[in-house]
């Protein structure tokens, strides 16, 4: 009687191992027949849509050596101070991007950091900018356009002129082919309701 018992219970477990092994092997050819259909009937992925699935890949595209020219409004009665400087551009783990920026500007080093990546938890860009010119680290977030060409950063900060007051600021980078984007810094004035550029770049891929 016991060698039958402990028959009966081998004998069960065999039979549930079978019987699991035969729905696995369902679940694993109905998924692969699901998914052949589905990319049978699939469509290429629009440049946007690869923006979406992907938002790393808008900053991947910022990646290289560039040479950047700046202008800068101190006066808006007066010309902007222009001035060059280079820009280097890496990846950090396919998410980040780490962009450094240096200039020579009247014998002062201009040495800044700006750090982008993509938060899928609050679903937007978010970054971090420091210069060898300010004690004050700044952080932004943002979105891309639908387009996927602009990618627009906010902020708050001290107000110009007034540290005692705070301003709201954005950076619009836009990319205009392969070999060259812009970055402009504005200000909000709130009197007038405007954005106002007080600091432009342009940059172009070193060949």
């Amino acid at each position: 009687m016991e060698r039958a018992g402990a028959y009966d219970n081998q004998g069960t477990k065999v039979n549930r191992r079978l019987t699991m092994k035969r729905i696995t092997t369902t679940l694993v050819a109905a998924a692969v027949a699901i998914i052949g259909m589905a990319m049978a009937g699939a469509e290429p992925p629009t440049d946007e849509q690869r923006e979406q699935q992907n938002p790393a890949d808008f900053l991947q595209k910022l990646v290289g050596e560039w040479s950047a020219v700046v202008h800068a409004v101190q006066d808006p009665a007066q010309d902007p101070y222009r001035f060059e400087g280079k820009e280097t551009s890496r990846m950090l783990g396919g998410q980040w991007l780490v962009s450094e920026f240096y200039s020579e500007v009247e014998g002062q080093t201009i040495h800044s950091i700006l750090t982008i990546g993509y938060d899928p938890t609050i679903e937007k860009f978010v970054a971090t900018y420091a210069n060898s010119l300010q004690t004050s680290l700044w952080t932004y977030n943002g979105t891309l356009n639908d387009e996927g060409t602009t990618l627009t950063l906010k902020t708050k900060g001290p107000f110009m002129g007034d540290p005692d007051q705070k301003a709201d600021y954005r950076v619009v980078i836009e990319r205009k082919d392969e070999d060259e984007w812009t970055m402009s810094s504005q200000i909000h004035i709130p009197d007038e309701d405007e954005w106002v550029e007080f600091l432009s770049f342009k940059y172009e891929r070193k060949k």
